[in-house]
């Protein structure tokens, strides 16, 4: 499961997918200075990630981010929205924003919908986040083991065997000891500040169940300067956790369950090309008077606005061809185009 998720995306491309970006300079300036439209920039990106899912707190003032808000359920935090500020510009220009959930506000958010499963909804989410340019920043994902076959103790035999060494090198390791009360262990490999990190602890015991053998199992994921998360983490994140830790090759029955995720690509793609038309379908129309109905040049025009790279959820160019059926098939404005120009 997904336990905490943090990603960074444009600002200016989730207000305009709201229709609140009529003054953008305005908007942006506010941001980086008093403040007055916070709670509506703050209302307008929940709407858009989570609508009508969270309660919105007060703004506030934040650290990195000028301003946060935080997401609320029941009247607890579970999860935060931050934006405006000059440092927070991408070197190319785009101005971001940052969403964190929580792991309550992940349980919250994918059995929100009694239509999806838990599996749609992170596909949703990751669609989304890549119709926005998003670029996860940090993502936990954990396996239970209800039955608690391999406890804390099982993976610290492991450690001291040497399967966590990595490329010769044994990780940092610590263990805190509840010293037999049953208030729960918790054992660490690696360091939180480095790119990822492992927690085994007795989850049971934590809360409160001194006799329970729920183990869980935590990769915490962060991303840095050489390490960039990928997307697809939310939709099928089993292998991930594997990837970093071996080991853990047990988690693989979750893998199979949540690996359902990577066959809704098409329904991925189908949501991108809907924001790729809301977005930039203007634009695209303006190519098509400016190239006079020539579809040739319309290409010409098309592929010298084309980057040396594919969307985070469609990572492998083989799984690019799901989108020719979705354009092909979706309802255009191109016949429109062509009834204007005759």
């Amino acid at each position: 499961m997904i336990d905490w998720v943090a990603a960074a995306f444009d600002l200016t491309a989730a207000l305009d997918a709201r229709g609140v970006l009529d003054n953008e300079r305005e908007i942006l300036d506010d941001l980086n200075g008093t403040g007055n439209c916070a709670a509506m920039v703050a209302e307008a990106l929940a709407g858009l990630l989570f609508p009508g899912l969270y309660e919105l707190g007060d703004v506030s003032r934040g650290r990195f981010y000028n301003w946060r808000v935080s997401l609320r359920a029941a009247g607890e935090h579970v999860g935060l929205l931050e934006f405006g500020g000059l440092n927070t510009v991408r070197q190319d220009g785009t101005y971001t924003a940052r969403v964190e959930l929580t792991g309550d506000g992940c349980r919250i958010y994918e059995t929100a919908s009694s239509g999806d499963d838990h599996a749609e909804r992170w596909s949703s989410l990751a669609s989304l986040l890549g119709a926005l340019d998003a670029r996860l920043t940090r993502v936990d994902i954990a396996a239970d083991d209800f039955a608690g076959s391999h406890p804390v103790q099982w993976a610290i035999d492991r450690y001291n065997d040497g399967d966590f060494d990595r490329r010769g090198q044994r990780p940092k390791a610590r263990l805190i000891d509840d010293m037999g009360n049953k208030t729960g262990k918790t054992f660490y490999v690696g360091s939180r500040k480095s790119e990822k990190q492992l927690r085994v602890y007795e989850k049971g015991r934590e809360q409160g169940k001194p006799d329970s053998e729920w183990v869980r199992y935590e990769g915490q994921f962060s991303a840095s300067n050489r390490c960039e998360l990928s997307l697809l983490m939310l939709t099928d994140p089993a292998p991930y956790l594997v990837g970093a830790y071996p080991v853990l090759d047990f988690v693989g029955g979750v893998g199979e369950r949540l690996r359902i995720a990577t066959e809704k690509l098409l329904a991925n793609a189908e949501r991108a090309v809907r924001h790729f038309r809301r977005q930039y379908g203007p634009m695209i129309n303006a190519m098509l008077h400016a190239a006079g109905g020539d579809e040739a040049t319309l290409s010409r025009l098309v592929l010298g606005t084309a980057r040396n790279k594919l969307p985070p959820w469609c990572s492998r160019p083989e799984d690019a061809a799901q989108l020719l059926s979705v354009i092909l098939f979706a309802p255009t404005g191109h016949i429109e185009a062509q009834k204007a120009q005759e």
